[in-house]
């Protein structure tokens, strides 16, 4: 029987007992109903190692302590970075979620040209806590060990000026098919990709994409969902490129 998979922030060792937090517990206690001395695997998003952990089951809390490692890397060899513009909550949600799932690296969010309701101060710092619990159950549902890093900027620029040494693409109804344009990347450097909001991107910032090396792709004849193409992009590159046969 598989074990159920648990995500802890905090540094793990053998033998060395942890309290889990409030939530972690309630889990444990509550939804998986396990007992005392059952075994659970443990992760910190730090080591590409898993921990296996046996349970020790309080009134008021619950007391887990590694007893071995488990080898467990399914990190992809490649290095995957999605700048995606904010659209509807639910839809930025799901990306978040497979985007995960699919092995992404890191993460930026944006508010863009496009974006209908900006995020800012207090509500932005509740969203990052929001998002970063979606990548922990994601990581807890698909074996990975390491999470990718989150960040939010305020403006389309912003992205431009921070996207790294790579292979930067940005999703364009006027690009070319990325099959088209596999003789131009270097697999050996990092793939940056662009996804805009509801409507994609203005023409001014497309402008400002192609300026700083980006290169106008398109998934296909169709036009796709916000999230079906940041999906996408990253489901094509990571065929192509990373670990997905």
């Amino acid at each position: 029987m598989r074990l159920s998979r648990l995500f802890t922030d905090t540094p793990l060792d053998i033998n060395v007992s942890v309290d889990l937090p409030i939530a972690s517990s309630h889990y444990i206690n509550h939804v998986l109903r396990l007992k005392s001395g059952q075994e659970i695997t443990l992760f910190n998003g730090r080591e590409t190692v898993d921990y296996l952990a046996k349970i020790q089951i309080s009134s008021k809390k619950v007391t887990v302590t590694p007893v071995s490692r488990i080898k467990n890397n399914p990190e992809s060899p490649l290095k995957s970075i999605l700048f995606q513009a904010i659209g509807k909550p639910e839809h930025i949600d799901f990306i978040i979620q497979k985007a995960t799932e699919l092995g992404i690296s890191k993460i930026h969010l944006f508010n863009s040209q496009r974006t209908q309701t900006h995020i800012k101060g207090a509500r932005l710092e509740k969203k990052m806590a929001h998002w970063r619990t979606i990548m922990i159950n994601a990581c807890e549902q698909c074996g990975r060990n390491i999470l990718p890093l989150l960040f939010f900027h305020q403006g389309f620029e912003n992205c431009i000026e921070i996207a790294e040494n790579s292979n930067k693409l940005i999703l364009d109804f006027n690009g070319s098919p990325i099959k088209k344009l596999n003789n131009q990347f270097n697999p050996e450097l990092p793939f940056t990709m662009l996804v805009g909001a509801e409507g994609g991107f203005t023409t001014e910032e497309i402008q400002l994409a192609r300026n700083a090396g980006f290169n106008l792709c398109i998934l296909g004849p169709r036009t796709l969902r916000m999230e079906t193409a940041a999906i996408s992009i990253i489901t094509v590159i990571q065929h192509y490129f990373g670990d997905m046969q």
